[in-house]
């Protein structure tokens, strides 16, 4: 990574948490850290709101550290006796030799369930993460708690609050070592005592490898959190503590994916053990690779393009997925838990009053639209249409811009209408249709595919270096496994020349990374492309802006 890309990812940090109201987050910080004396516990509030209480104290501490000279004189003063490891009077190594857990004997931060099965949990947690799945270790921290072995600390944190990993040391740009704390008996949290501090540790150790070999940024901690909320059912499947979140996702699923604060990720564990089915662990760790250099939204896109798919159609067969929980559940299909998820709450819900009814939808970036229709006359049958907005530039950028669809359904055929089946005919239209997918599902049984427009022109467009990492073009109907590309620029230079695999999903396209033939990113400007493929050749034009 150069210099000024640091400079970028810092700066878009920056941007995030101001925001924020500091008062607010130094508030945070304080009722964190008051583990260090008595805590009066409560149980944890219901979740029954949109909103998800924070299990875990991770963005709240870290931002804090690196906007601490934001904060003011009166405030820095507090913050500076606070931002340390919590006392401990007693500690020992667990049997693998890789954590160091720290407690007190007596008094209010005292254990109250078995550390030698939290020792136990620890070894897993790293046997799982580490040598399974793949994942490089945190880096010591040059003896800080004693040796170099990976901190865990025990203390009475705060009513709700599972534990927290706290960065330390940066030893490189965006590479820090960090240390982790954990409840000390889990009695007010949802998952309760030694099952409570199992899941903890699984959570916040991913924590320290994200910090210690990625990253860690502001503006995308709902994904720190999405992927260590996740990391606790891949290492301890028979606890599912992730349960208590779904509810806040499937009540508003049109929210935008990327948001930060109002779910903290929590709720959004789902999508890893999503990816995690359909294209294996790898993809969820390659994410990761590509987080140092992109915000989380375009390396997840990247790592599902070079899984050989796109991000829009695996979205949208993600909608699918979610529809099909609880009572609607289908053994061995779609989520292996399914039957235990919670129902999706519709978007929008209307008698199909024939011949015509229509929904008009402001949808927002990444975001998973259900529209419920159930016969007028009937009254049993039930219409489904899942239309998903895969706008990733605005996911990233605007999570507020929203773009129009105008969903109608008829008994009738028409112009711009598709037959979804016998006297179900539907329309969707949009300014930027190519944003969005539908799948359909009919008294609660799928009846086709990802449906999205063909496309005949490349996208995203503009195509620009700082957002995007691919271009990509229309392949055309073909049985063929590649086809040729060539890039010409305004001035009619061929500027590319090669061969590129055909992705195919919903559609065929090519994908290539906006590289020259000199191996240098192209100049801002127009440029014209051709393919060819078997007799078919296909032409377009399109927009680069090298920023």
């Amino acid at each position: 990574m150069n210099k000024f890309s640091l400079i970028i990812i810092y700066f878009i940090s920056v941007i995030s948490i101001t925001a924020q109201n500091l008062d607010s987050l130094y508030n945070q910080f304080v009722k964190i850290k008051s583990h260090s004396v008595e805590t009066i516990k409560y149980p944890l509030q219901q979740i029954t709101g949109d909103d998800v209480p924070s299990k875990c104290g991770f963005g709240i501490i870290n931002d804090v550290k690196l906007n601490f000279d934001r904060f003011n004189p009166k405030q820095r003063e507090v913050l500076a006796g606070l931002l340390s490891r919590p006392q401990a009077d007693t500690s020992f190594v667990t049997p693998s030799g890789k954590f160091r857990i720290h407690y007190k004997k007596s008094g209010f931060d005292a254990p109250g369930y078995s550390l030698s099965e939290l020792a136990k949990a620890a070894d897993s947690s790293y046997n799982y993460e580490v040598n399974i799945l793949g994942y490089p270790p945190p880096p010591g921290d040059n003896g800080a708690g004693g040796d170099d072995k990976i901190d865990i600390y025990i203390g009475n944190l705060s009513a709700g609050l599972y534990g927290y990993t706290e960065m330390e040391t940066e030893l490189s740009p965006n590479v820090w070592t960090s240390f982790i704390v954990i409840d000390n008996d889990f009695s007010t949290h949802n998952t309760k005592g030694i099952d409570g501090a199992r899941v903890t540790v699984a959570h916040e150790f991913h924590h320290a490898i994200q910090v210690g070999n990625y990253i860690y940024r502001s503006s995308d901690q709902y994904y720190h959190e999405l992927t260590s909320s996740a990391m606790e059912e891949f290492v301890f499947d028979d606890i599912n503590d992730y349960y208590f979140y779904i509810p806040s996702y499937v009540r508003n699923p049109q929210r935008p994916f990327s948001r930060n604060g109002s779910n903290d990720g929590y709720d959004l564990a789902v999508w890893n053990i999503f990816l995690k089915e359909r294209f294996g662990f790898s993809i969820l760790k390659r994410t990761w690779e590509l987080m140092r250099e992109k915000r989380a939204l375009n390396a997840i896109a990247d790592a599902i393009a070079e899984a050989g798919s796109l991000f829009k159609n695996e979205f949208s067969l993600f909608g699918q997925w979610l529809y099909f929980t609880g009572g609607r559940s289908v053994p061995n299909k779609y989520f292996k838990e399914a039957q235990n998820y919670p129902l999706i709450r519709p978007l929008m819900t209307s008698l199909f009053n024939k011949p015509q009814t229509i929904m008009n939808v402001a949808s927002n970036p990444v975001s998973i639209n259900y529209l419920v229709f159930t016969d007028q006359a009937t009254r049993t049958d039930t219409f489904v249409a899942i239309v998903t907005n895969s706008d990733l530039t605005n996911g990233v950028s605007d999570i507020y811009k929203t773009l129009g669809f105008k969903y109608t359904l008829s008994n009738q055929s028409g112009n711009g209408f598709r037959k979804v089946i016998d006297g179900y005919y539907a329309s969707l239209e949009s300014d930027n249709s190519f944003l969005l997918s539908e799948m359909n599902i009919f008294n609660n049984s799928p009846v086709n595919d990802i449906v999205t427009n063909e496309i005949n022109y490349a996208f995203p467009q503009p195509f620009r270096y700082s957002r995007n990492s691919y271009i990509f073009f229309p392949a055309g109907n073909t049985l063929a496994g590649f086809a040729d590309l060539s890039i010409y620029s305004i001035d009619m230079d061929l500027v590319y020349n090669g061969e590129l695999r055909i992705i195919t999903s919903d559609k065929k396209v090519l994908m290539w990374d906006a590289i020259g033939n000199n191996g240098r990113k192209l100049s801002t400007g127009v440029y014209f492309y051709v393919i060819k493929n078997d007799n078919v050749t296909l032409k377009g034009k399109f927009v680069i802006y090298n920023d």
